[in-house]
């Protein structure tokens, strides 16, 4: 056989030679190859196109880059923070503990790729579902389609430019090297695409509402407004001439989210954490994370191993330390019940008599002596409900983007506009969950620290403060 194949194609090329073998027959496309040209023919291939998309949000499809880069990452920048032991043996991680990192190490390389890497495929899913036929995807579906890459190419230049000083803005596919050479865009620039294409977004993304549950986690309008809002508190820190017309503006955007009444506040607040619940009435843009396998599906990762202390059968890389713990004791045992601020009690275990009641032992059917000997400020959020998960992949939805997150946000534009008692509405909200008394703070400063420690309160550990 592969003598006679080897004859046959001497043959053509002699032909093509000297007689001219037809140029037709030697240019054959495969007809089960796909290609740009017959990729984008139907919407369940636009949709395909999209997952791609999707793919890179949190980096979460590569173990590497979701578990230990974005990790450490994110985690280490903090100042309320430490490595665990295990850590001291990976010199990419502790560079990121101690800031002496540049582009060589290995988290901030994948930080840099991944986020292009799905800026790539959100702009083939804008230049291709753009083209696409009324044959090929009815309106609605298209509209729909592009308005979720809108969103997810904005995301995905949020991350690069709340890390790195200067980034390249790509907004189409290359078609050739000559497209390749590119200088990086102002900051200005940068910050002008991503609102740009929030906009595009909004315009076009349906009402969480209606979302079947079989979208779940995909964009909505709901989370657009709240990354506008986001988007423009951030710029206006930089751009101080013009930061009362961005706080004006984000919290325009933020009071759309709120007064949509598509979101509420769960009572539960741990559950959002533990695996327990999964896109809450709290969730605005949630990653999602499922322990079915079907089809050779594998959306689960090893974060709680990552958060886990070693005491409770984690890996130990990260605890609490003792600043954290201040901040979050600071206001003193004024819960309604007589505890502390529920919240501190959700996101760390630490020595107190709540984790000591051996009537009711809290650290998982143990007391905190017990388990933690040698003291300690381990974290309990990202943790299963139940430890016999820890050393397996397991299933925690973490949310990117809640109403707790966009109330504070919101009470940050407001403050910054002269609306500070409306802002403390929205403080004293995302308080009442943890049972804690309301506040009547007045001045602009006494506000803004206490939206400071509040988003401590709130959001530790949920790489929304560096």
């Amino acid at each position: 056989m592969k003598k006679s194949l080897l004859y046959t194609s001497c043959i053509c090329i002699a032909m093509a030679l000297s007689t001219g073998c037809k140029k037709d027959l030697l240019e054959q496309s495969s007809p089960d190859k796909l290609t740009t040209d017959n990729f984008w023919t139907s919407r369940d291939r636009a949709l395909t196109g999209l997952a791609s998309a999707y793919s890179q949000v949190e980096s979460f499809v590569s173990w590497d880059s979701y578990i230990e880069a974005r990790s450490c990452r994110e985690y280490y920048r903090e100042d309320f923070v430490e490595p665990g032991s295990d850590a001291y043996n990976y010199s990419w991680w502790m560079e990121i503990y101690n800031f002496s990192y540049n582009s060589g190490n290995y988290a901030i390389d994948l930080l840099w790729r991944d986020n292009y890497r799905g800026i790539n495929f959100s702009n083939q899913v804008l230049q291709n579902v753009a083209t696409m036929t009324s044959t090929q995807i009815d309106d609605a579906s298209k509209n729909t389609i592009l308005a979720e890459a809108h969103f997810l190419r904005a995301y995905y230049y949020f991350k690069l430019l709340t890390n790195f000083e200067k980034v390249i803005i790509r907004d189409k596919v290359p078609e050739g090297e000559t497209d390749l050479p590119k200088a990086p865009a102002s900051r200005a620039e940068v910050y002008d695409f991503i609102i740009a294409d929030l906009k595009a977004a909004e315009q076009n993304l349906p009402l969480r509402s209606d979302r079947p549950v079989t979208e779940l986690g995909r964009a909505t309008k709901g989370a657009a407004q709240a990354y506008l809002g986001k988007v423009l508190i951030y710029r206006a820190a930089e751009d101080k001439g013009n930061a009362q017309a961005m706080f004006t503006e984000a919290a325009s955007w933020l009071q759309k989210v709120i007064d949509s009444k598509q979101y509420s506040l769960v009572g539960n607040y741990l559950n959002m954490f533990n695996g327990t619940s999964a896109n809450t009435t709290e969730s605005i843009f949630e990653l999602q994370q499922t322990m079915d396998e079907s089809n050779g599906a594998y959306y689960k990762s090893q974060l709680s191993d990552w958060i886990a202390a070693s005491e409770l059968g984690g890996y130990g890389e990260i605890y609490g330390n003792n600043r954290l713990l201040d901040e979050m004791l600071k206001e003193g045992k004024k819960a309604s019940d007589g505890l502390y601020d529920h919240r501190v009690y959700n996101t760390v275990f630490f020595k107190d008599d709540y984790f000591n009641d051996a009537a009711n032992p809290r650290v998982y059917g143990q007391t905190y002596d017990k388990v933690f000997v040698n003291g300690g400020i381990a974290f309990r959020k990202w943790i299963p409900a139940k430890t016999e998960q820890l050393g397996n992949d397991v299933a925690i939805n973490v949310p990117m983007m809640r109403l707790a997150d966009a109330k504070l946000l919101y009470a940050e534009a407001l403050n910054a506009i002269g609306q500070s008692v409306k802002a403390m509405d929205q403080i004293n909200d995302v308080r009442a969950r943890a049972a804690m008394p309301p506040l009547a703070l007045t001045a602009a400063t006494d506000v803004f620290t206490q939206i400071v420690h509040e988003r401590v309160m709130e959001l530790t550990l949920e790489s929304s403060r560096y």
